[in-house]
């Protein structure tokens, strides 16, 4: 396909890093295209703001210099007054053009331009291809980590933790109980199971301050023990995890293929496509596996019916038909396009328990919005309605889809707000059945498999009851200490 010779400028927010693939792609694609990431300045402490990270990898991916604009903000969000100032400068500088595209166009640009040609456009710019230097350490590295440099199958799970560390999504992260059920269902279905991407969020327990601070280093264990039980129950050691393997330092060989770098990682997983007859990459919907599958691998991606943002990314699957036909009636040749690969799955319910409470809050919404609503005196009403202009159940339903989205329980705000009991005490862990069913009978289970699969059964997740602090105070050491491994080592 023809891309348009109009120059345009897209404004992506420094925190806005979901987008930041599509949008690289579009810019590898398209060269009249320009980009405007705002950072926040030294009186913007938003622990969101990846703004210098996201221009390294646009950098990094070969885009032309003159297209990348980082331009610093007192806000990065609600902030349009400021940066349209900031837009009005750059363009009497003449270093941006005038058309503005919004910020989901990355997406929109990929669904509608994806080639044969556009893959390799973007594996050259992400350097996926080793040398054979590179993949003699890449073996090495993999050799050190007792992992099977080449096999059969390889199933490949991505660990998410970004909503705990206080982004959006936090329904998405990663469920310990629900790794574990999918690995204890496939563990015989594979050669390999890898578990890489985000090590585990874990916060000292404020609740019953028997946890360390310095506990919370030792994130990821779980995936590890997860890998010895299978070991100790069946003997085989094929699962392994690998989360946040770019920070080794304890390897050499790391640096030699690059894969302590972001750009380096590719080569990784490109190495596993080259020496496994099949490999599948799996997790909850996030602009990773949206590389994986433009990188050309096999990607299948979960998130919950009526995910917020879910129609944005089914463009690039379930939606995406309609959007080509579209460009047919309007005598686009669309001859040349080909499949992204980027596979959607919609879960019944979401397998983490914080994930279920807020899927019941969402379908409450309407009720919650009412409760409220009545609650409040006509003074808050009024001044609500004047400073937004809004009608009043609109900014209410605003208000609490802003807390859904970051949920003040959140672990990563660090404002010491403590987890709802109702989601500990309403809610087991773990995929459901018949979504569970579903992901092996469409995605993991290998063609033709015959074996019986073994599956766990779902249960709540105790804790240990509060105590007061002289209660605390009789505990003996030893006592607490176990107390507190038994805390650390239940996964949720």
């Amino acid at each position: 396909m023809e891309t348009s010779t109009e120059p345009k400028v897209l404004i992506q927010p420094g925190y806005a890093t979901g987008d930041m693939f599509a949008i690289a792609a579009a810019l590898i694609d398209d060269d009249n295209l320009h980009v405007i990431i705002t950072k926040g300045n030294e009186n913007c402490k938003d622990p969101t703001d990846k703004a210098d990270s996201i221009k390294k990898f646009y950098e990094e991916s070969e885009i032309a210099k003159k297209r990348i604009h980082l331009v610093e903000v007192s806000r990065l969000r609600n902030n349009k007054d400021e940066l349209k100032e900031t837009i009005c400068k750059l363009r009497k500088q003449e270093v941006i053009p005038e058309k503005e595209v919004p910020l989901g166009y990355g997406t929109d640009y990929v669904a509608e331009n994806f080639t044969a040609e556009m893959r390799v456009k973007l594996r050259d710019a992400w350097k996926v291809k080793s040398d054979e230097r590179e993949n003699n350490a890449i073996q090495k590295w993999l050799e050190e980590k007792h992992i099977p440099i080449s096999g059969g199958r390889l199933l490949i799970l991505w660990s998410r933790f970004s909503g705990k560390n206080g982004d959006i999504h936090i329904e998405h992260d990663t469920s310990y109980f629900g790794i574990r059920q999918i690995i204890d269902r496939a563990v015989n279905m594979y050669d390999a199971i890898i578990i890489t991407g985000d090590k585990g969020y874990q916060t000292e327990r404020r609740d019953i301050g028997w946890r360390r601070k310095d506990d919370s280093k030792k994130r990821g264990h779980q995936f590890d023990e997860i890998a010895k039980e299978v070991k100790n129950r069946d003997g085989v050691s094929n699962v392994f995890n690998i989360t946040e393997f770019w920070n080794d330092k304890d390897s050499d060989e790391l640096p030699k293929w690059g894969g302590n770098t972001r750009m380096g990682q590719f080569k990784l997983y490109e190495y596993f496509k080259n020496n496994f007859d099949e490999v599948k990459h799996l997790g909850f919907r996030s602009g990773n596996l949206e590389v994986m599958a433009m990188l050309g691998y096999k990607v299948l991606y979960m998130e919950e019916y009526g995910s917020e943002g879910g129609n944005r990314m089914a463009k690039w699957n379930e939606n995406r038909g309609k959007i080509l036909k579209n460009l047919k009636k309007k005598g686009i040749n669309i001859d040349n396009i080909q499949d992204i690969g980027y596979k959607r799955l919609q879960l019944h319910v979401l397998p983490t328990r914080t994930g279920k409470y807020l899927q019941d809050k969402k379908a409450n919404l309407e009720k919650e919005v009412n409760e409220r609503i009545k609650g409040m005196d006509e003074k808050t009403k009024k001044e609500l309605v004047k400073t937004d202009k809004r009608k009043i159940e609109e900014i209410v339903k605003e208000i609490i889809k802003n807390e859904i989205r970051r949920p003040n329980f959140t672990p990563g705000k660090k404002d010491g707000t403590l987890k709802p009991n109702e989601i500990r005490d309403e809610y087991l862990r773990g995929f459901g059945y018949s979504d569970l069913n579903r992901l092996f009978d469409e995605y993991i289970r290998p063609e033709g498999w015959k074996e019986n699969e073994f599956t766990i059964m779902r249960e709540k997740k105790y804790y240990l009851d509060k105590r007061t602090t002289e209660e605390a105070k009789i505990l003996n050491q030893g006592e607490r200490e176990k107390r507190t491994e038994l805390i650390a080592t239940q996964p949720s």
